[in-house]
């Protein structure tokens, strides 16, 4: 039996859209990711977080490391349509990834010092010797 091909809309640029569930899920991820990130900074960064607290911290940032990567795997596909999400997903991946090696190799503050030093040779450091 044969069918017939179902015509597809093109956008302006003559490729197909992306589908708007599509789109739509990948910007409410986007928008997971960027309030994630914004809780990581208050409740792991700007205070210490409790050891309950911070294993939940742990396990969520494994699950969005994961999607993040699945993610990219569909935007990063030959034939996905908006092209675009590559280099919006690929940045969270990384900001991601960046917040789990902070999390399982903290620096010191020797490192820290060391590199803020490296970076402003001129400012006066808030540590070391006042």
């Amino acid at each position: 039996m044969k069918t017939a091909a179902l015509p597809t809309p093109l956008a302006a640029e003559g490729r197909v859209p992306a589908t708007a569930a599509t789109q739509t899920l990948l910007r409410a991820w986007v928008a997971s990711c960027n309030e994630f990130r914004q809780r990581e900074r208050r409740e792991i960064i700007e205070q210490p977080p409790s050891p309950q607290r911070l294993a939940e911290y742990r396990e969520e940032l494994k699950w969005m490391i994961r999607a993040a990567r699945a993610l990219l795997n569909l935007v990063s596909d030959p034939d996905f349509p908006a092209k675009q999400f590559v280099t919006e997903i690929s940045g969270k991946l990384l900001q991601l990834e960046d917040s789990w090696q902070s999390l399982n190799n903290p620096m010191s503050d020797a490192e820290a010092d060391t590199i803020l030093q490296k970076a402003f040779p001129d400012e006066a450091r808030a540590r070391g010797s006042a």
